[in-house]
Parts: structure tokens; sequence; C-alpha cells
């Protein structure tokens, strides 16, 4: 799932993470502790069931934005109990629950809480059912489970019940998996797409009802409907079949294709999917970036672009094997999940782009998880909430690096062994850390407590240093030296390289314990430095690392709109790295959001003169400087202002296109055009 709204397609990439989050427990938690006591001791045992299958009816009314439905639950407690808890949006209100005999099941909601009280206790291990009929309005994110979020939608432009919307009763335990059948009545001109087999659709006066069957134990809590033009794709090998709103059906070939091969090269590093069927549907804007179900990839209509969005796309797919295959059983397992997705767009990149790319977008992940390494460990990932900084940090980012690192330990092929089968052994189940380990342990014939001790379990990261002396030899030279950082339970292979004199670096793999180890390279021509980690194997602090995770997260608060504090956060990396042009660049910003044109100014010329890294700022800085003098009042001085920015001949994010609209008509804030 994307874990972006922001309509900047490089952070879409950044995908949203599992089914239940910390904020509904703790939600529901607070709710609870105010109920009676007979409520409370529901709570307690309404998890020890697992639901196995759900019957779904429910006809949709876009043009009230309301959604009608009947719920049949079939579980198996795993005690003998008689409180049931699930959670469902809090729009939607219950009418009545009922048992398999038609008695009536008492039940209590508050907020996304809901509570049954049945009158007979369910027997452990057997198998029982409530059929529970609701129904409200879903038009806004007021009341979504995920917060701010609209998750559940209905409206004429089109509707999307996404599995972490809880437009049906879901078990609070997260990783809970079931199969199910939906049976969906839209608007006669409306198409429906869902997982699993389809039915032939019933049509009756004014409206349709299409049925769909998803068998094996997975999420399949998805359905999306409106108007589509639909598009089966031409490519070999694979069923793919777009569903794109009016405007974009010209791009459905290019992403068909697109999709095609991600299957196909994920097929080959994971082990093929039960089904090779793959509905990619459209959705609005305002709502995740992209969501995967079994079967099915929705993306938001920004992520449909020219050329194709091939991350966002292959960070998706991938959720069809780490989530609709194989799913992280408990919220501390959730790198299992979004962490291998983000591995495994990783890994397409590296196969589609080449090498650079791959270590580019690993440099950027390795600042990402540095941003927000201290605050917990991976293995504590379930004490944070999914749509903080902090959770995209620990879960996405460092669980990425987690797979990056182990795969630099043990190796290509062992790697590729063990996911396989990860896909293969865990079919259709979920899986801890612990399995996993063992999995690990199993397949690369190593003991890795250590490993996991360290990086998934713990928090912190080695800052090396190197010291190194250089002997001639009769027929070269002799770099010895030591490699040192500051934990102490430290233990990896490090690479160490040493650069030489119009000839070929050298490099070697010393196997790091502790705070020191020692290294000794021959060279043959004479040795210029040495570098510990080149390749960037490992998450690690250096100075350079340091500015940019410093700059990461004052652009995090910029984003948040929290000015004051990006304000402050931008002043201290201008203290590590006072040449900074960006930084400059991002206060100037902020000045002018503000309305501080003075300070702005001060900090556009101070970015003008300092490093240009990137060199966009050049263009865009003048760019703004024109803009402050239009807004003040001093057209010949924006005039020339723009002219500059003209000059740099460079168009990036179209500055130059911005320039020349502002030399025809002088720029106005929105408040001066209003």
């Amino acid at each position: 799932m994307s874990r972006s709204r922001s309509v900047n397609l490089v952070a879409l990439t950044r995908a949203f993470s599992r089914h239940g989050g910390w904020i509904l427990k703790a939600g529901i938690l607070s709710v609870l502790l105010g109920m009676a006591p007979a409520w409370t001791d529901a709570q307690e045992a309404a998890q020890r069931f697992e639901v196995k299958h759900y019957v779904i009816s429910a006809e949709l009314f876009p043009s009230q934005h309301l959604l009608n439905a009947t719920a049949r639950i079939d579980l198996i407690p795993t005690l003998d109990i008689s409180a049931l808890a699930f959670q469902l949006h809090s729009n939607l209100r219950v009418e009545k629950v009922v048992d398999t005999t038609g008695r009536e099941v008492g039940f209590k909601q508050d907020g996304q809480a809901l509570n049954l009280s049945v009158a007979n206790p369910m027997a452990a291990g057997k198998p029982a059912s409530v059929t529970v009929t609701y129904g409200g309005t879903l038009n806004s994110a007021d009341g979504s489970p995920v917060e701010g979020i609209k998750v559940a939608y209905v409206g004429p432009e089109g509707s999307y019940l996404l599995y972490p919307g809880h437009w049906f009763p879901v078990n609070i335990h997260s990783g809970n998996r079931f199969s199910a059948t939906m049976k969906i009545t839209v608007p006669s001109d409306e198409a429906v797409i869902a997982s699993g087999k389809i039915s032939a659709p019933e049509r009756q006066t004014g409206k349709v009802t299409y049925t769909y069957d998803y068998e094996n134990s997975s999420f399949p809590g998805t359905v999306i409907a409106g108007h589509y033009l639909v598009q089966p794709s031409t490519a070999p090998g694979v069923d793919i079949v777009t569903y794109l709103k009016p405007g974009h059906e010209g791009l459905a070939a290019s992403y068909g294709e697109t999709s095609a091969k991600i299957l196909t090269y994920y097929s080959d590093e994971f082990g093929p999917l039960p089904s090779a069927h793959l509905a990619l549907v459209e959705i609005g804007d305002d709502t995740l970036g992209g969501y995967t179900a079994p079967g099915m990839v929705a993306l938001a209509s920004r992520a449909f672009t020219n050329p194709v969005n091939y991350r966002l796309l292959a960070h998706e797919i991938s959720h069809l094997w780490w989530r609709c295959l194989v799913s992280s059983a408990t919220p501390d397992d959730a790198f299992l999940d979004e962490g291998l997705a983000e591995y495994s767009k990783a890994m397409y990149v590296q196969e589609s782009a080449g090498d650079a790319a791959f270590e580019d977008l690993m440099h950027d992940t390795a600042i990402g998880a540095l941003t927000h390494e201290d605050v917990t460990p991976i293995a504590q990932a379930g004490q944070l909430h999914e749509f903080t900084p902090e959770y995209q940090s620990v879960v996405f980012d460092k669980g990425a690096m987690v797979f990056h690192m182990l795969r630099w330990l043990i190796g290509d092929e062992a790697f590729r062994k063990t996911l396989r089968a990860m896909a293969k052994d865990y079919e259709w189940k979920t899986i801890t850390t612990d399995q996993f380990q063992r999995l690990v342990e199993k397949h690369s014939k190593q003991e890795l407590t250590y490993f996991f001790a360290q990086w998934v379990n713990s928090t912190g990261v080695p800052q090396f240093k190197r010291k190194w002396t250089v002997y001639r030899l009769p027929k070269g030279y002799q770099v010895v030296g030591k490699v040192e950082q500051d934990l102490d339970i430290f233990r990896m292979p490090v690479e160490v390289r040493v650069m030489c004199q119009g000839s070929k670096p050298v490099t070697q793999r010393i196997d790091m314990v502790g705070t020191t180890s020692d290294f000794t390279i021959d060279t043959r021509t004479k040795p210029l430095r040495v570098l510990v980690d080149p390749g960037s194997r490992i998450l690690k602090f250096d100075d350079k690392m340091k500015y940019q995770v410093e700059m990461a997260r004052a652009d995090q608060m910029n984003q948040q709109q929290a000015y004051l504090d990006a304000i402050k956060q931008y002043q201290d990396v201008l203290q590590l790295s006072p040449n900074s042009s960006l930084a400059h660049y991002r206060l100037g910003e902020i000045h002018f959001k503000l309305r501080n044109y003075n300070a702005a100014m001060e900090e556009f010329r101070r970015g003008l003169d300092g490093d240009l890294d990137p060199k966009w700022i050049e263009v865009w800085s003048h760019l703004q400087l024109g803009k402050i003098f239009d807004v003040t009042g001093q057209r010949d001085r924006a005039l020339n202002e723009y002219q500059r920015a003209l000059q740099t001949n460079d168009n990036t994010q179209g500055a130059l296109d911005e320039a020349n609209r502002y030399v025809q008509k002088p720029y106005k804030t929105p408040a001066q055009t209003s």
C-alpha cells in the first residue's frame, strides 16, 4: 500500500503498510476501558477466535454516498467464548446481529469498536457464525480507521472500499487471514472489481449484481466500482486487465506491459503465484496512492503517468507475494511485509535500470532509515502508528535495509532460495520474525542470531573510522590498518577498498567483530586513500549521511506544515553544512509561504551563493525572487529575475514555463487573485 498522500510521485513509491494499526487498537482500548465490566471481559476474550470466511452482500448507492450490507461471518473459536470483538468504520451503524439459529445477538458499537455478546457460549473448535446487518454514508475521511484519509468511499465518480477502511466487520487481530464471497450491487452502468472468481453478473432494472468468490486464506476485502474502460493486456504469459477512467485509456498498454515484466521477474525470483491474473485499477486521487489485494492492484489517478511510474507499480505488485500470499503474523513483524516490498522494488530497479539506479535507491532508503532509526527497534514496530515518519523510517526503510544487508551477508543464491522457500512454505499463512530467521539459517547454513539481534531487535548503527599505514614492498605497496566503530555487539562482513594511483582499486572483505578489526591489503601501485563499505552494503552513519539525514528530517517537518520546527531544523543543517544551497532554499520557501518576504529573499540569495547542489536551485531561486518583487510591487526588478531564470536554460519542474508566464503577467498570491 502506498504510504503517502502527497501528489509527489517520488514519495508515492513508499507504500501503505499493514491491515490493522496501533492507533486503532489504542482507540478501541480507550473506549473499552469506559465500558461496563461485562464488555471489558468480552474484549479480553474477543481475540480468541479466527474468522474463516465472509459472505458479504452489499448495495452501493453512489448518488447518496450510501452503503447497505449484510455480512455473514464464519468463525472458529479457539476457546469457549461468549463475546466477539470487531472493527467497523464508525460511519457504518449496525442494525441487528443474529446467530446461526436466527437468534438475535447483543451488540455494542462505540466509534470503530463493535462488540458482540452471544447468549450461549461458542464452543472451542466448533464452527459458528454471526450475521451483521449494517449501513451508512461513506463520503469523507470523517470516521476513517486511517486517520485523515478516505479508505472507504461511495460516490458517483467511483467507489472504493479498501480493506483498511473496515467497511465490513474485521477481526481486531490484524493477522487473521480469511476467504470471502462478495455480492456487490451497483447501478447498471457501473462495473465492480474484487478478488476471486467472478460469476455472470445478475441484472435487474437499473442495477446489476457482481459476485466474486475467493477461496484461499488471504485478505480479499477490497471492492472497487465505477465507470471504467476495460482493456485486456496483450502481454504474453500473463492475464492482466486494466480498468482505467476516461482520459487515461492511452496508458493501458504501457502499464499492462510494465506490470507483465514485473510479474515475470518476481515469479522468477520468488516463485510463481497460484494465479497469474491481475486487475490493475484506477481509483481517485483523494485516497491512498496505491493498495494491493489478492489479484488486484489499485493506483490513484496521479500514479498513472507517462513514463510509467514503475517503482510504485513494483512495490504494489510485490504485495501479491508479501501480504496476499504470505503475511506478517503480528504488527511487530511488519518489516516482513512493507520492508520486503520496498526491497523487492529495489531488486526490480536493479534488474530493469541497472546497478547505479539500484545503489541510488538504496542510498535514499538508508537516509530514510536513519531519520528515525533510534525511535524503536524493528521488532517493536507495533507500538508505532503506520502513518507517521517514524513508522515509515523503521518499517519501510530500515526494514528494506535489513534485507539488503542480509543479502550481502549470506550471498545472492542463499537469499534467493530463502525468499522462494518463504513463498512456498508459508503459502496462505502468516510468518513471524523467528520463523523467518530459521528459514534464512536453513538456506544459508549459518547461525544468524547475532544479525537479527543487532538489526531487528536493537537500535543503533555503526559509524566507521579507519587508520592505515603504507609500507613499500619490492614489487608494490602494503596497506596495514584497522577499522573502528563504537557498537559493542557489531558483527558483519565489511568491505575495505584501497584506491590506487593509475590502477584499479583493490577491495578486501573483512569479518568485523566488535569495535575494531585489522586489515592488510597489497597493491601494485601507490595507495591514495582507504574507503570503508564503499558499496553501501551496511546501514551506517558518516558526515555526509548525517547532513542528508538532518535534511530529510527538516523536509518531513516542512511537509507536515510544522514550519517553525522545520525552520529550526534547517538552521541546524546549516550548522553542519553552512554552504548548503538546498537548506537556504527550503528556508526561503517557508518564509515565502509565511509571507516573511525579507527573510525569504535573504535565504534565496544565500542559496544562490552556496554550493548550488542540486543545480535546479539556481533557476528556482531567481524565479522565487521574481515572485517576491511582483508581490511587493517592484515589477522591473521582478522581470530582471525572471530573465535571469530564463538564462539558465534549466526547465526542471517547469521552471522556464513558469518564468515565461510571469514575464507576460505578474505573479499574484492566492489572496491577491481572489
